[in-house]
C-alpha cells in the first residue's frame, strides 16, 4: 500500500505528529511518502519512510513578528503562497500515483477546491481531524475553537470528499458526528500516540541541571511546569491565581511557563500580573517556540506538569509528559478525561477553578511517592495505550478495508 501523508508545517507539533505516524505506518508494512515543507526540522532523524520536503511556506514559529499595520498585506500575500503549495502538491501527487492520500488538520474551508482535485488522483482519501472546530490564534482573535454556520457548512463539503475521518478519543468522535452528521459514518476513533520521538531529538548536552542554570533556578526549587503554546484557552491566567496559593504554602516551588505565544497571549501583561501577585521571583516564563533537542530538559525540570485549559479536544503537550513520566493535573476537558487516568497517572479537576488546581498541585507536590508512582504509571501509558505502532495498525486497517472494497 502505497501512502502520500501531506503536512505544511515542517516545525512544530504538527509535524512530531506526522513523523511518528509515518514511522509506524512504514514499520507496519506500508510504502510511505511525507510531502511537507522545506524548513523540516527533523531531517536529523533516521527515516524508515520517504521524505519530500519541497513545500516553501513560512515559519509557523517565528522569533518575532511584523507590524499590524503589515498583517493584512502579510495575510493576502501568505494566501497566494498557500494556495500556489497546493498546486505543488498535487503534482507531488500524481508524480507518485499513491493509493492513498492521508491529510492532517484541515486548516481553511476553501481547501476544498484542492482536495477535490486530489479527489480525482486518490483511489482512497483520509483525514485526521485534530480539531472539530478550527482554532483562531492569531492576533486580534477570540483564541478559542469556534465555527459560524457558513464555516460548518463549508467544513461539511469539505469532509464529504474524504473516505475516512480519524478523530483522536470518544469525546472528540461524538462531537463530529454531531457536528458534521452527513460525515457521521465515515468516522473512526483512534488514540492519540505518544511523543517519544523528543526522546530520540535531545541535546544530550543539555539536561535539566544546565536548564536550572540558564532559568536562574536554585537546586532545591521544585518545578510546576506548564509546557505548550501560550493562549487564552490553555487557561495560563488560572494557573497563575492557583500558583499564588502554591506559593503561600511551599516556599521551593517555582513555576515555569514555556512556549510560543499566540496573538492572543501577551507575555508583558502575563508578567505584570506575577508582578501583582508578588510572584515575580518565583515565576519563569520562556515565551519562545522550545526547540525539540529542548524538551526532554524541560520535562526533566519538573516535579508536577499543569495544563488548566478552559477548552481543548487533545493534547500533544499532554502526551510528552506522560511519555517522560511527569504525573499530571489537568483540566476536564475535552480528551483529558480519557488520556489521564484520574488517581493514577494524574489528578483531573474541574476548568475555571483556581482553588482546586492548587489543591491538586500541592496534594502531588505534598507527596513524592504518589508523585513517582503516577509518574510511572504514565509512562507506562505512553508506550502501551498510545503506542503508535497500535495507531497505525488502526488507520492501516481502514485503508486496505476501502481499498478491498469493490470498485477501488
Amino acid at each position: 500500500m502505497k501512502i502520500a501523508v501531506i503536512e505544511f508545517a515542517g516545525r512544530g507539533g504538527l509535524l512530531h505528529y506526522a513523523w511518528q505516524l509515518c514511522e509506524a505506518m512504514q514499520l507496519e508494512g506500508a510504502e510511505v511518502t511525507l510531502i511537507t515543507d522545506r524548513r523540516y526540522e527533523l531531517a536529523r532523524l533516521p527515516h524508515a519512510f520517504t521524505v519530500l520536503p519541497v513545500l516553501q511556506l513560512w515559519d509557523p514559529k517565528p522569533a518575532s513578528d511584523v507590524r499590524p499595520a503589515l498583517r493584512r498585506l502579510r495575510r493576502g500575500w501568505r494566501a497566494l503562497r498557500y494556495y500556489g503549495e497546493w498546486h505543488r502538491v498535487i503534482r507531488e501527487l500524481r508524480r507518485l500515483q499513491p493509493d492513498v492520500v492521508h491529510l492532517g488538520d484541515i486548516r481553511f474551508a476553501s481547501d476544498l477546491v484542492p482536495i477535490r482535485m486530489i479527489r480525482k488522483i486518490a483511489r482512497v482519501m483520509g483525514d485526521i481531524c485534530h480539531n472539530v472546530r478550527p482554532f483562531s490564534g492569531g492576533a486580534g482573535s477570540s483564541g478559542r475553537f469556534s465555527m459560524s454556520s457558513a464555516e460548518r457548512a463549508a467544513y461539511a463539503r469539505l469532509y464529504s470528499q474524504f473516505d475516512v475521518i480519524f478523530v483522536h478519543h470518544e469525546i472528540n468522535e461524538n462531537d463530529f458526528r454531531e457536528t458534521f452528521s452527513s460525515s457521521a459514518g465515515k468516522v473512526t476513533r483512534i488514540v492519540h500516540g505518544n511523543e517519544e520521538i523528543f526522546d530520540r531529538l535531545s541535546d544530550k548536552n543539555l539536561d535539566a541541571a544546565t536548564l536550572r542554570q540558564d532559568l536562574a533556578l536554585v537546586p532545591s526549587t521544585r518545578v510546576i511546569l506548564f509546557f505548550g503554546t501560550l493562549t487564552s484557552y490553555k487557561g495560563l491566567d488560572i494557573l497563575l491565581a492557583a500558583f499564588s496559593t502554591v506559593a503561600e504554602r511551599q516556599s521551593d516551588v517555582t513555576l515555569v511557563v514555556a512556549g510560543f505565544p499566540f496573538g492572543d497571549f501577551d507575555p508583558k501583561t502575563w508578567l505584570a500580573e506575577a508582578a501583582r501577585l508578588g510572584l515575580c521571583e518565583r515565576v519563569r516564563l520562556v515565551p519562545r517556540y522550545i526547540e525539540d533537542s529542548e524538551v526532554r530538559a524541560f520535562m526533566d525540570l519538573a516535579s508536577v506538569a499543569a495544563f488548566p485549559y478552559r477548552e481543548i479536544y487533545q493534547s500533544g503537550a499532554i502526551q510528552v509528559a506522560l511519555t517522560f513520566g511527569v504525573p499530571v493535573v489537568a483540566t476536564r476537558v475535552g480528551a483529558m478525561a480519557e488520556v489521564v487516568r484520574h488517581e493514577v497517572t494524574g489528578l483531573l479537576v474541574e476548568p475555571e477553578n483556581p482553588e482546586r488546581l492548587a489543591t491538586a498541585l500541592l496534594r502531588i507536590l505534598a507527596d513524592p511517592a504518589t508523585a513517582r508512582s503516577m509518574g510511572a504509571a504514565a509512562a507506562a501509558d505512553a508506550q502501551e495505550r498510545f503506542s503508535w505502532r497500535g495507531v497505525a495498525r488502526e488507520i492501516l486497517a481502514s485503508y486496505s478495508r476501502l481499498l478491498n472494497e469493490e470498485g477501488r
